[in-house]
């Protein structure tokens, strides 16, 4: 299960505590879609597809279409289209990191990694599913986090080389 605090940790620093705080449906949405998820069931593209439309929407609703949001050290940014897709990726990781450790969802995530691009894919397989992958697929995947994909998406859970 996730947790209301969770998905508010990882909303924060996109968003900033003043718009969550103003508007707390925006993480008790997301963590409801979030925890709403079955892998056995669901498409983990549709979730993401899903929250990044929730997000677009409630951000430009809470600032009238300025799409300027205020962050905790005192700036205030523009949202870019841009930001919603890597934003809900990166909510799909609170999903991937509760995945058994098992070879159906070792597979759901290859498959994700390899179709969509997800980082958040990549990242479960590097921490969570370690044990199912050989020492140059994990080089692989560091490669491909580290080439793909912005260091501040990667650099708190992956080493620099």
């Amino acid at each position: 299960m996730i947790a209301t605090q969770q998905v508010v940790h990882l909303l924060t620093p996109w968003l900033g505590s003043a718009l969550l705080q103003v508007r707390p449906q925006i993480a008790l949405e997301t963590q409801r879609r979030l925890n709403g998820f079955v892998s056995a069931r669901d498409s983990a593209a549709t979730l993401r597809d899903s929250l990044e439309g929730l997000l677009y929407s409630a951000v430009r609703e809470a600032t009238q279409g300025e799409m300027r949001v205020l962050l905790d050290d005192g700036s205030v940014v523009r949202m870019e289209a841009g930001d919603f897709p890597i934003l809900a990726d990166e909510l799909l990781y609170l999903v991937f990191d509760q995945f058994p450790t098992d070879a159906h969802h070792l597979m759901l995530l290859r498959d994700f990694s390899l179709h969509e691009n997800s980082l958040s894919a990549i990242r479960a397989l590097y921490l969570r599913f370690a044990d199912y992958e050989t020492e140059e697929e994990r080089a692989t995947l560091a490669r491909v986090a580290r080439q793909s994909h912005p260091p501040f998406r990667w650099r708190g859970w992956l080493k620099d080389e």
